[in-house]
């Protein structure tokens, strides 16, 4: 996957952490979710028809989440909003600080390229600090869900593919929203 997209994808995991309302953090995390998908669509005549078939679910997810999300999100209104401790710019500053020592910490592991590498690691970094974070339970889900999305970008930008470990973490998406 290029450099951009897999930054692009780090940008939009950034901003799941200093949003205040659950729409726009839903808004970011699907369209995370798409552009993994579509990232991974561009890598397919490189590669097997199951890699094919894995993109297809990475597309068909981030379609399924916004839906069920986008319900969530109707049937669980609050009357006021939830407060975080923490203010948005100080998330924010501790994130790409966490995110930034944990991409120094570890090694390299094998991805077609580098940038791959360190925008996967950063986006599981900053899963974690979201789960830990935010106070909300739906933006401890997303935090989640940034999270398998980054394990998903290391399972395409491995040489030829990870198709299981697509799928399954589609799956694990999927039941972890409907959860």
């Amino acid at each position: 996957m290029s450099g951009g997209v897999a930054w692009a994808l780090v940008g939009l995991g950034l901003g799941v952490v200093a949003v205040r309302r659950r729409s726009a953090a839903i808004a970011l995390v699907t369209a995370q979710s798409a552009l993994l998908g579509v990232g991974a669509f561009a890598l397919t005549p490189r590669r097997s028809t199951e890699f094919l078939l894995a993109s297809a679910a990475l597309v068909a997810k981030a379609v399924l989440l916004a839906v069920l999300l986008g319900w969530s999100l109707a049937r669980t209104r609050e009357k006021l909003p939830v407060r975080d401790e923490t203010p948005p710019i100080l998330r924010f500053g501790l994130a790409v600080a966490i995110a930034l020592g944990v991409t120094a910490l570890v090694p390299a592991f094998g991805l077609e390229d580098r940038s791959s590498e360190q925008a996967t690691v950063t986006l599981v970094a900053i899963g974690i600090a979201t789960v830990v974070l935010r106070r909300a339970t739906l933006f401890q889900v997303l935090g989640l869900l940034v999270a398998e999305n980054g394990i998903a970008l290391a399972a395409t930008a491995v040489e030829g593919g990870m198709p299981l470990v697509i799928e399954l973490g589609a799956l694990f998406d999927v039941i972890v929203v409907a959860l």
